[in-house]
């Protein structure tokens, strides 16, 4: 009697067991999926100069970069190697986005010249990275830019600053109207 009530408690217990790691990988599961991976943007038109910064998560965009599954969709042209050194990662990483991201000003392409990948921002945030991209210019004025970026970023908040520069003498005060 003594080991029939011993082996239910032992199942009770394994059931319980069960029961809780189940309901941990459901609420880990839950609160991952509320996870924001979002990129962001800042384009800077200068006279003679377009840069764009781009904040975002290399760990994620590199498992995007990894999936066989997106690359039949044609989401990306080129699989990722997944036996990469980190050097080797982040130049295949700026390099896809280099190739995917469409630059346009007054209707005409520009090329990118210059792609890098920038320090840890965060220390607390090691994945998220800036990533600098320049191009040049030649038209006196622009009255229209236009920008695309990599599709496997997903949604990627932009935002467009035209710096205007003055020279203030000692002692002047800026006015800027908007």
């Amino acid at each position: 009697m003594f080991l029939v009530r011993k082996l239910q408690y032992a199942k009770n217990l394994r059931a319980l067991m069960f029961v809780c790691l189940g309901c941990f990988i459901t609420v880990s599961t839950a609160s991952n999926a509320h996870v924001l991976n979002e990129t962001t943007a800042q384009v800077v038109l200068r006279d003679g100069q377009v840069e764009v910064k781009m904040f975002t998560d290399l760990e994620h965009f590199s498992s995007a970069l990894q999936s066989d599954q997106a690359w039949l969709l044609g989401d990306i042209d080129t699989v990722m190697p997944k036996n990469l050194n980190a050097s080797k990662q982040e130049s295949f990483i700026v390099n896809a986005l280099k190739q995917k991201m469409l630059l346009t000003l007054n209707g005409k392409p520009i090329s990118i010249e210059t792609a890098y990948l920038g320090p840890v921002v965060d220390k607390n945030d090691t994945h998220t990275r800036e990533i600098v991209f320049q191009a040049r210019h030649s038209f006196s004025s622009v009255s229209e830019l236009s920008v695309s970026f990599h599709k496997s970023l997903g949604a990627v908040h932009t935002s467009f600053v035209k710096p205007q520069y003055k020279l203030l003498a000692a002692g002047e005060t800026a006015q800027m109207t908007f």
